[in-house]
């Protein structure tokens, strides 16, 4: 027996694993996050959009239903109407296949670009809490000591902005989809809606992962919160000004926008002007609303300049690591 205890026992809890660090890291960004006041009313936006989301594909689905309540109301209505919506319904009886995965693609290009403004408010609430204040306050120091590495460091700040992303952005796209082909009035729905899933899932997908990097290498710019969220709108709200001047002058300006670039992405994964041009073909009562939509379409919908915005993503990605690396290393 030792003549002085050192007090040393034998470890016998649980030993975690290495994601477990990350998770706590990330954990604790997002319990963090959340105790925001006004982060937790955009929560409650977006959760709420959702909803009008599910109302608008219950609609669509009730007009399957040959007693439903829509279809009831429809001799009360315009002539306009009427043969809108009898048109509709006789699309959507006779080609399920084609009309449930046009409209669902449709309504799901709107909803998930249409979070995507909210989203990127979730971000610059959430910029200070990722790394800023841990250079403030030397945080970084007492990560190393605890043996958590740059990568499980930066993996778990990451997960701070998939997190949040994912209560605001990606469930409630899932929610939506999910309980608005339940309550559709046959279980077809949902094999027919996958496209729209698959697509809504890419690009949210991608979104995160970008805005999730683009995030941390402007947190880790600058010590001062203020500084942080100034850059952040800096990058988003007048690289929205250089897309309307593009126009006029250099096209390759637009792309400094990361939102345009985001937009762009999205053309490209759901394509909704071939779901407007399909619906013309072959509902003729369309014809007047989707070629008036459509003259919008090159401008918001033009494909061609898809690659481009991909690419511009990509750099912005790569420039975005090379900030973090080096910020991260210095400390």
């Amino acid at each position: 027996m030792a003549l002085v205890d050192t007090a040393y026992r034998h470890w016998t809890g649980r030993h975690q694993g290495l994601w477990w660090r990350r998770w706590v890291i990330s954990e604790n960004g997002i319990r963090a996050s959340l105790a925001n006041r006004w982060m937790r009313y955009l929560l409650v936006v977006c959760w709420v959009s959702a909803l009008v989301e599910v109302a608008a594909l219950f609609c669509v689905g009730q007009l399957l239903v040959a007693d439903s309540l829509i279809v009831r109301l429809i001799p009360n209505t315009d002539a306009a109407i009427q043969a809108f919506v009898k048109g509709l319904t006789g699309w959507l009886e006779q080609h399920p296949e084609v009309s449930v995965r046009t409209t669902q693609n449709l309504l799901f290009y709107q909803f998930t670009t249409f979070l995507l403004s909210f989203n990127l408010i979730v971000i610059t609430l959430t910029i200070p809490r990722l790394i800023t204040r841990d250079l403030s306050s030397h945080a970084i120091v007492i990560y190393a000591s605890k043996a958590v590495g740059r990568l499980d460091y930066v993996i778990g700040k990451l997960g701070i902005v998939v997190g949040m992303l994912t209560l605001t952005w990606l469930g409630p796209v899932v929610m939506a989809w999910f309980l608005g082909n339940l309550l559709a009035p046959d279980w077809h729905f949902f094999w027919h809606a996958r496209a729209a899933l698959g697509h809504a899932l890419l690009f949210v997908g991608l979104g995160m992962l970008f805005l999730g990097v683009l995030a941390l290498a402007v947190s880790a710019v600058s010590a001062r919160s203020r500084a942080t969220i100034g850059l952040w709108l800096i990058l988003w709200l007048v690289g929205n000004a250089f897309v309307p001047f593009a126009e006029h002058s250099r096209p390759w300006l637009r792309h400094l926008s990361f939102r345009h670039n985001l937009d762009q992405a999205a053309v490209a994964i759901f394509q909704p002007k071939e779901d407007l041009q399909r619906a013309q073909t072959q509902i003729p009562i369309l014809g007047d609303i989707v070629r008036r939509m459509t003259r919008q379409g090159p401008r918001r919908w033009q494909t061609d300049d898809a690659g481009s915005a991909f690419l511009a993503l990509g750099i912005m990605v790569f420039a975005s690591g090379l900030v973090l690396s080096s910020r991260i290393q210095r400390e």
